[in-house]
């Protein structure tokens, strides 16, 4: 059975990811290039991110409607909350970024906060593939 939803998820964890390494590039040496970047990444990323819940959304279904076990729905309540809780830090962090690029010390929190999170995630959806 072939899901949609993994190779889906690489494309916001990347661009996640990468700013991140902007935004420790522009904490060593602050550069405007840097934030922007880290920014648009980012954007990018949470415009990717619909598409990651979408498919999520409809391998869930097939699998619900194929009975998979107890142990996958318990998984996938943490993986799912914890991708959640990750998308809802980037878009803070963006909108921070966007609106009140001052704001340095929640920006910090956000930009570290985020990829803990990304780890956190993508562990727990291995999880999920080691109960399937």
């Amino acid at each position: 059975m072939y899901l949609f939803h993994p190779p889906v998820t690489d494309f916001p964890i990347a661009l996640w990811m990468t700013s991140f390494l902007f935004d420790v590039l522009n904490w060593l040496r602050p550069r405007d290039l840097y934030r922007t970047i880290a920014l648009w990444l980012i954007g990018l990323g949470l415009l990717a991110a619909p598409v990651a819940i979408a498919t999520a959304f409809y391998d869930f279904a097939r699998l619900a409607r194929d009975g998979v076990g107890t142990a996958f729905l318990s998984r996938h309540v943490v993986h799912s909350t914890l991708a959640y809780a990750t998308t809802f830090v980037y878009l803070a962090s963006f909108v921070l970024r966007w609106r009140a690029p001052d704001a340095r010390t929640w920006i910090a929190v956000a930009a570290l906060a985020g990829p803990v999170l990304v780890v956190l995630t993508g562990y727990w959806g291995n999880q999920i593939r080691q109960v399937m």
